[in-house]
């Protein structure tokens, strides 16, 4: 949603015609006197009125898709790969760990070419060996954490099944965006909500009370995580009161489960504020890590774990694999897909083998269209039509049922959203690398491609070459040892 953030370009205001979702009252203060004071208009010596000034917080920022971004210089301050850096350099006594999403993965694999695998040794090689002085102790892949969310995803929403009090459809909670937009303008549906962490709040949450459970760490406060995430959203995630460590350890000093997030954009910066140039990091296999001492725990946090199938979307795939623990619950069932009104719609209907719906999800990404969703999902109001020559009767508007009978389906059959804020998920993060970011490419070392296209035709378009051969006999055998040493064996 945020755009990236730069102390330079923070001169903008609440413009006078966009209304705060968070508007700040100031009451009158109760008279102390009952004396009259009269006052000369523009008098220099008449006291002005006191006001209070506006406490906005980086919440209300972001929930409204960036109408006081002035206010984002707390998010620069707070969480940026300057506080990394800080921080190293502030507690040496610290263990510092890092997340890697697979979509910052995935980015830096277009930009610099690269295979996931070949980013990941990047990444850890930068943090565990090149930055000098205090450095991370390990980088871990978000994925595993991203399975586990699977799995009690899953759970949740079969359990919705025999639970008739449930609210339906439950809507995904992975996206800080979507939540905090929810929570401050249309509380109405929080009960919607999954109950189900982030995989980056699950990961944060995770090691710290496995190093303590291992006598690694003492207190959650030994330990310091850094998030490397495609969306500036995430840093509000990880800023929650409710992700803290009060929720699990008796220890009374709240700490965050996750310290610091850091875009994908913002570890390049990193990596330049180091005097390192990215594409120069090597690429081959470092040493993995030991992140728990049990062998089963290890085992579960150091295999790398496919990224599933293509249709899994661009945000973690917890959708798709709901769908999966679906049909295998309902031997027989088949799965039919209806795109929606663009490509960021589509609904799932799982189909029994006489053609009946077994359950309904839906795929919702980017604020047009959860406008849409949260229309649908508000309750009616109820109306009342005033009648002549008896009394009133209240009835109540019909839209909600219009809606769902033009679907061709009751609404209450939907089971599941998976709801993002940003417009094609979470590969098209606020933070990640865009081909108009110049600082970005430099950084990278990487020539910037003229436009948004010319950085796509870097994966769709190939060349050809002229191809000497040895048909008939006619090269002897030095040339034709040169031709297959090639690279790509002489073809």
């Amino acid at each position: 949603m945020s755009a990236i953030l730069s102390a330079e370009t923070l001169n903008d205001f609440i413009a006078p015609s966009v209304t705060c979702i968070k508007p700040v009252e100031t009451l009158p203060s109760a008279p102390t006197s009952s004396e009259l004071a009269v006052g000369i208009e523009g008098d220099a010596t008449t006291p002005p009125d006191a006001k209070t000034a506006a406490q906005i917080s980086l919440t209300d920022c972001l929930a409204c898709s960036g109408c006081v971004t002035s206010s984002e210089a707390v998010l620069v301050s707070m969480q940026s790969h300057n506080e990394v850096l800080s921080a190293l350099e502030q507690y040496p006594e610290k263990t510092f760990v890092a997340f890697l999403s697979p979509q910052s993965r995935a980015a830096l694999a277009v930009a610099l070419q690269a295979s996931e695998t070949e980013v990941a040794n990047m990444v850890s090689a930068l943090l565990t060996r090149l930055l000098g002085g205090k450095m991370f102790s390990m980088v871990v892949d978000t994925n595993p954490f991203r399975q586990l969310s699977h799995h009690y995803a899953a759970e949740e929403v079969i359990d919705t099944l025999d639970d008739p009090e449930r609210k339906r459809p439950i809507l995904t909670s992975s996206c800080p965006g979507f939540i905090c937009y929810l929570e401050s303008t249309h509380p109405v549906l929080i009960p919607h909500l999954s109950t189900l962490k982030s995989p980056q709040a699950i990961a944060g949450t995770f090691l710290k009370a496995l190093m303590i459970g291992e006598g690694r760490a003492t207190t959650p406060e030994d330990i310091y995580t850094v998030s490397i995430m495609p969306c500036f959203d995430k840093k509000l995630e990880g800023a929650r009161g409710e992700l803290t460590s009060t929720t699990w350890s008796p220890h009374p000093i709240p700490v965050r489960d996750i310290d610091c997030v850091i875009t994908t954009r913002e570890l390049i910066s990193l990596a330049e504020a180091k005097g390192i140039s990215f594409h120069t990091l090597p690429r081959t296999p470092q040493l993995t890590p030991t992140i728990s001492l049990s062998p089963t725990i290890q085992r579960f946090l150091t295999t790398p774990v496919p990224n599933g199938p293509a249709d899994s979307g661009t945000s973690g795939g917890t959708l798709i694999s709901i769908l999966s623990s679906l049909l295998t619950r309902n031997p027989g069932s088949t799965l039919q897909i209806q795109q929606g009104r663009n490509i960021d719609t589509r609904d799932y209907l799982i189909l029994s083998p006489s053609g009946s719906t077994i359950a309904k999800l839906s795929r919702c990404y980017g604020f047009r269209n959860i406008q849409n969703l949260v229309r649908r999902l508000k309750p009616s109001p109820t109306r009342v039509l005033p009648t002549f020559g008896g009394r009133k009767t209240a009835t109540t508007p019909t839209g909600a049922r219009r809606v769902a009978k033009r679907a061709g389906e009751d609404k209450s059959v939907c089971m599941y959203v998976e709801v993002m804020a940003c417009p094609g998920g979470c590969t098209n993060g606020g933070g990640q690398i865009k081909f108009d970011d110049e600082a970005v490419w430099r950084g990278l070392g990487i020539d910037q491609p003229g436009s948004q296209k010319e950085l796509l035709l870097k994966l769709l378009r190939t060349g050809y070459r002229v191809v000497a051969n040895d048909i008939g006999g006619r090269l002897d055998e030095k040339e034709v040892l040169e031709i297959a040493s090639r690279n790509g064996g002489g073809w």
